[in-house]
């Protein structure tokens, strides 16, 4: 064999090679964050705000993980307009929005939800003051 044939078969397995690679890049789906990630990032400060103003509360919802549910506990006061949304980083179809009224105790199945992580984002009113509190939970 000499110099010719082992440069074409060098250059044809590299270039199969990045051939297979792309092509399998390209079969991956990824998801955004969010859709409106833009319009999100220009109300970041908001959104930092109503962080500081949830942080401020001496008594804050709860978000417990055990067995069988989600729990959502609403303390005595005047919490409005509560919303949790859980979303999952990997997969934007299994993305699931609660509204809370009118009690002081809500069940989330865990059943109803795909195992792996999710993030927790609970936002809701205080003396009209928007507040949100964001954590991870994995089911």
């Amino acid at each position: 064999m000499n110099w010719g044939k082992g440069i074409v078969i060098g250059m044809a397995t590299f270039m199969t090679f990045i051939i297979v690679l792309v092509v399998g890049l390209m079969m991956n789906r990824v998801d955004l964050e969010s859709e409106d990630y833009y319009k999100r990032e220009i109300n970041y400060q908001q959104e930092i705000t109503a962080q500081e103003n949830a942080n401020k509360l001496e008594s804050k919802i709860e978000i417990i993980s055990n067995a069988e549910f989600l729990v959502v506990k609403v303390p005595e006061g005047e919490f409005k307009k509560i919303e949790l949304h859980l979303s999952r980083p990997n997969d934007q179809k299994m993305d699931k929005l609660f509204k809370i009224e009118g009690t002081k105790s809500f069940l989330i199945n865990k059943k109803e939800l795909e195992k792996g992580l999710y993030t927790v984002e609970l936002s809701y009113m205080v003396d009209n003051k928007p507040c949100l509190q964001k954590e991870s939970v994995t089911i």
